[in-house]
């Protein structure tokens, strides 16, 4: 090999691999920039599963079924007074800003107080198993707050 040759060979390298680090530099900077909303590392998680955001008004007294969540919920009251119940928990009544968590597979119910509206902002996670109604006994159970 000429002299030639390899000089043109090592620039033709050097040339590759210049590109290469800016291309890599590039995107750390991009995807840094997507995340300057953050302090600190994060990691977005991928959710496979169905998830389903729900806005709901309950006049007093209205409420679910018993139903289930595969991957849980998440129940806030924005207004009134709310009352839930996981299945052999005692009944919670929940005001304005308050919020609670079903576990994935729990069977719960949500609603209103039977006397007071609610309008309820949910997110919850998979599919959802409906069961039996309410009983009234269980409903007006006095609440624990």
């Amino acid at each position: 090999m000429t002299r030639k040759f390899q000089l043109g060979r090592f620039l033709g390298l050097l040339y590759v691999a210049l590109f290469l680090v800016a291309s890599g530099l590039w995107l750390l900077h991009a995807q840094q920039k997507q995340e300057s909303n953050f302090t600190g590392n994060i990691q977005r998680l991928e959710d496979n599963s169905k998830t389903g955001i729900a806005h709901i008004h309950f006049d007093a007294g209205a409420r679910t079924k018993w139903h289930i969540h595969e991957g849980g919920q998440i129940i806030l009251v924005e207004e009134g007074v709310g009352r839930t119940q996981v299945k052999g928990g005692p009944v919670l009544e929940l005001h304005a800003g308050e919020t609670t968590y079903a576990k994935p597979g729990v069977a719960h119910w949500h609603g209103a107080a039977p006397d007071q509206a609610a309008t309820q902002f949910n997110v919850q996670r998979g599919m959802t198993t409906w069961l039996d109604e309410v009983t009234e006994k269980d409903y007006k159970t006095l609440p624990k707050r």
